[in-house]
């Protein structure tokens, strides 16, 4: 069944599908094509790179374990050998917060965790490829952008915070109003991360997945920083719904099993952790250990997620020295 809304119509582009069991190659494939898009499969890592430079498309669902060269080594190929820029969407079983972020670091554009639904990784594709959000957010930095940066702050021992932000509730959205409005949603928020960042001394702000972004800053402006971006967010949040929607403070939404279920607008979860000594409450005399730049992005990345439970608030920060 196409998942196609009538404001919303499926763009023809080429997607490589790699995964080495047949039945997912076949299941995506024939719910790609049926989406409007054209596809190329491949059972392996070394058949993925093949297919990548013989057909250059423009999205690469990649499956994390593939005999051969495994997601990671095709990912970075097609980044740095191949000559143009993919969305590279993974998918695996693991999951593990890290290796979401060293999956990240090699150039992935998004993460998905097996099993995973159809309609869940068209969507995703549809929030990342060629819409008016995806390019706006194009002036983020990379994921890899940001980590050399982050990298080479820690090793120079400078202070520097991390901000992740998650948009929560951005698939309940969608599915009233459809993706291009999400996409409108998303490209929103990326403006705001980059109108904030550029007022941040160091600030950089990048993209991690449809629905995630960073932002490095000044431990000592992180809490100004994710309060502007609050009050930001949600003085235009209002703007996002119809009217009826944005003054009874809750959509319904009905799933595919014809459940209907009320939800909040949609809201941001942050999580923020700084460098060693990055918050100003190290030990006189003692120097801050260097950090490994996966090890704060894990430390964020565990704190936004945090930040989304009930019992987290939209904020969570990492005080440790």
């Amino acid at each position: 069944m196409a998942l196609a809304d009538a404001d919303f119509a499926p763009f023809p582009t080429t997607v490589l599908i790699a995964d080495d069991d047949t039945s997912v190659r076949r299941l995506l494939r024939i719910a790609f094509e049926l989406d409007g898009y054209r596809t190329i499969t491949a059972a392996d890592g070394d058949e993925a790179v093949a297919a990548a430079r013989l057909h250059q498309p423009g999205i690469v669902i990649v499956d994390a374990a593939m005999p051969g060269c495994n997601g990671t080594a095709v990912t970075r190929c097609i980044r740095s050998e191949l000559g143009w820029d993919p969305t590279v969407i993974m998918l695996t079983g693991r999951t593990d917060v890290a290796d979401r972020l060293a999956a990240f670091e090699c150039g992935v554009d998004d993460y998905l965790v097996k099993p995973v639904k159809v309609a869940d990784l068209i969507e995703r594709v549809r929030l990342h490829h060629q819409t008016d959000s995806a390019r706006a957010s194009a002036r983020l930095l990379g994921s890899v952008e940001i980590y050399d940066d982050l990298r080479r702050r820690l090793e120079a021992r400078e202070p520097v915070a991390v901000v992740i932000a998650e948009i929560q509730g951005l698939r309940a959205f969608t599915r009233p109003y459809g993706f291009a409005r999400g996409e409108g949603l998303v490209g929103v928020l990326a403006d705001l991360l980059l109108e904030l960042a550029r007022l941040e001394p160091e600030g950089l702000a990048g993209r991690l997945g449809a629905e995630d972004f960073i932002v490095l800053v000044d431990p000592a402006r992180a809490e100004q920083f994710t309060t502007d971006l609050r009050s930001a967010f949600d003085a235009r949040r209002p703007s996002f719904y119809d009217p009826v929607d944005a003054l009874r403070g809750w959509i319904d939404v009905t799933d595919r099993t014809g459940r209907t279920r009320r939800h909040r607008p949609v809201r941001l979860a942050v999580g923020v952790a700084a460098s060693p000594g990055g918050w100003g409450v190290a030990p006189e005399g003692v120097v801050p250990q260097v950090l490994h730049h996966l090890d704060l992005l894990e430390r964020a990345a565990e704190l936004a997620r945090y930040a989304r439970t009930a019992s987290g608030g939209p904020v969570a920060f990492d005080r440790r020295a």
